[in-house]
């Protein structure tokens, strides 16, 4: 296995990218969401967030999105200390997966899931809803446009 950030690793990820942009491969993805979010907590946050964009942007795979393992951690990457381009994808992504609408049930069973992403990211009990308006005071405008779209 290769290290994190390894040359290897940036290649196969810049491969995955190219192969999301479309819907034709998505599917086969559906697998590797979790280890791709757990990438995201540790390396490669920029080439995994173009993934996650790309297949966050397919409704037909957004129950697996949602249900995928995610460490509670993710949440602190919503930070002004982070990264322009990582958080202009990360609240792109957020956007993405706010546009996902589950039935009542779907929902609460994800809620059922603590380390689900929908937890993690999108139930009313999560984190990171305290940490979005935070970033209203960011210094780029893109990042403050896309909180208050995120925030309506």
């Amino acid at each position: 296995m290769s290290p994190v950030n390894s040359d290897l690793q940036l290649a196969a990820l810049r491969l995955l990218t190219n192969l999301t942009v479309t819907d034709n491969h998505q599917h086969l993805m559906k697998n590797s969401i979790t280890l791709l979010l757990s990438l995201l907590v540790v390396s490669s946050e920029i080439q995994v967030l173009k993934v996650l964009v790309n297949l966050s942007s397919n409704p037909d795979i957004m129950d697996d999105i949602v249900q995928a393992q995610v460490k509670s951690s993710l949440v602190l990457l919503f930070d002004g200390c982070t990264s322009t381009d990582v958080l202009l994808r990360l609240l792109f992504f957020v956007g993405n997966l706010r546009a996902w609408r589950p039935s009542a049930q779907v929902a609460e069973a994800l809620r059922r899931q603590q380390d689900s992403l929908y937890c993690v990211l999108l139930d009313s009990s999560s984190q990171f809803h305290s940490r979005l308006p935070l970033l209203l005071s960011h210094p780029d405008e893109e990042i403050k446009a896309q909180v208050a779209r995120l925030l309506t």
